[in-house]
């Protein structure tokens, strides 16, 4: 996880304290905010979180997440940084050191980006309903994540594709609830009655789970390695622009509203979840754990875990969510959201199973070739196997008479070229110079347009209109 990234986000997210003269949420908003988020970090991330934390807060980011606030005034430039001053009566929003302090500083602007009121209203929410133990307030937070907001998730961590943090957004909505309930209807100086509190608890709660959330999305992306996003949603883009009118149609159908869409937008969306206590099972799922020096892959040995379950690594799961994709035409509307998953899931696996190398080479190469434009990457890559060097190659890389077949011979294709070639001649600790990028990346684009073109190719099977191409897509 690269410094220049904490910093990056410290200084992207301009946060709000939204009304002038307001008190904040204070320590309990945003302790609650810090321990939602390190609750779905994900592996990586939460190593990481805890590398950089101070040896006072003993691992727990929430401890320290009213430090921002605690400093303003010795950081005096940090002051302005913990809201958003708008014009009278304007309800819209317009945003024309060291990695310890980059990691607190961001962990409090999340929480600060959300508010919309100041502490009293959780502080009598704790009162209340929750004999004063806030531990046990956060615990119903999680609870709604998990249950009554499920579903909200996904457009709660969705950003544009070239984003890790989503600010404007974020702020945009505290204005108009701030605008549309915080001091609706209450007169300057009016004592607020039970009746306010109650009405605006849950939209509190929300901001305060969404907080946690985002938090969580931004820390896990950031230590992200793999193809992480760039890999992935190259693929997804080359396999929709393969995709035959039924396919594009059902693609278009199982997307949600907001992604207008474009499945690229969620490729990445398996990465951000795979660590919520709902989604834990698919972790194992997003690769193939191969026996040390062992060059080679065989399903029953690699992909069955050591307590019996079977399909539990990359080419299961491509195999199993390609069969639930397979019933789309029989599924009814409540269970199109399980579909979309499924969707996802496939989109996604498929980068995975086609993966060899972390994202540095694609980061690279697009740097040093592309002035770091990915549709510049990505158009090479798609005109190789439309008029060039691939051409000839695309009938083999779709053929597939069974998909118990086909996920096999992937997964053999990436363990022998990260035999042969991930690491091959080079010593541990060693600096990776430009002959090894520049060798290897042939070999990466190659695997990108492979992915793609064989996720186009499943999903035109599975969402066709001939019985035969579903069966093949799903035995």
């Amino acid at each position: 996880m690269g410094g220049s990234e904490f910093v990056w986000i410290g200084k992207a997210i301009l946060l709000l304290q939204l009304i002038p003269g307001i008190l904040g949420w204070g320590k309990d908003g945003h302790y609650t905010v810090c321990k939602i988020a390190q609750g779905y970090l994900s592996e990586d991330a939460s190593v990481a979180v805890k590398e950089l934390l101070p040896d006072s807060a003993q691992g727990d980011l929430a401890s320290v997440c009213s430090w921002a606030d605690e400093i303003r005034f010795h950081y005096h430039w940090s002051g302005p940084l913990h809201y958003i001053d708008t014009p009278d009566f304007r309800c819209n929003y317009n945003y024309s050191h060291n990695l310890t302090e980059a990691l607190m500083f961001l962990s409090h602007f999340i929480g600060d980006i959300h508010q919309v009121w100041d502490n009293m209203i959780i502080e009598s929410a704790v009162k209340m309903f929750y004999g004063s133990d806030l531990s046990m307030m956060i615990q119903a937070i999680q609870r709604n994540i998990t249950d009554g907001w499920s579903n909200d998730i996904l457009p709660w961590e969705s950003c544009s594709l070239d984003q890790t943090a989503c600010p404007d957004p974020y702020a945009s909505e505290s204005i108009n609830l701030a605008c549309k309930f915080a001091y609706r209807n209450a007169a300057p100086g009016s004592t607020l009655e039970d009746d306010y509190f109650l009405s605006r608890l849950p939209v509190v709660e929300k901001r305060l789970a969404q907080g946690g959330v985002r938090l969580a999305a931004t820390l896990n992306q950031t230590g992200v390695q793999a193809w992480s996003t760039e890999g992935h949603v190259m693929v997804c883009q080359i396999a929709q622009g393969l995709l035959e009118p039924d396919a594009a149609h059902a693609v278009q159908m199982l997307l949600p509203d907001y992604v207008n869409g474009n499945l690229s937008a969620l490729c990445v969306w398996p990465d951000q979840i795979r660590h919520w206590y709902k989604y834990r099972w698919t972790s194992p799922l997003h690769f193939i754990d191969t026996p040390d020096e062992a060059c080679n892959f065989h399903y029953k040995r690699d992909c069955h875990d050591p307590h019996g379950l079977k399909d539990m690594c990359v080419a299961g799961a491509i195999q199993n969510f390609t069969t639930q994709l397979s019933h789309y035409r029989e599924g009814t509307s409540d269970r199109r959201h399980n579909m979309t998953e499924a969707l996802l899931f496939v989109s996604h696996f498929m980068g995975d199973i086609h993966q060899v190398w972390d994202r540095e080479i694609i980061l690279t190469a697009a740097k040093d070739y592309y002035g770091k434009d990915m549709d510049l990457l990505r158009q090479d890559i798609e005109a190789n196997f439309t008029h060039g060097l691939w051409r000839e190659d695309v009938t083999s890389w779709t053929d597939c008479s069974d998909m118990f077949t086909c996920v096999n011979k992937w997964a053999v294709e990436s363990v022998n070229i990260a035999c042969h070639w991930g690491y091959k001649d080079v010593e541990s600790g060693e600096t990776l110079d430009d002959d090894y990028f520049n060798s290897r990346l042939p070999i990466v684009m190659k695997r990108i347009a492979q992915g793609g073109v064989r996720l186009a190719m499943i999903l035109n099977r599975v969402f066709g209109d001939s019985e035969e191409d579903v069966e093949a897509a799903s035995t």
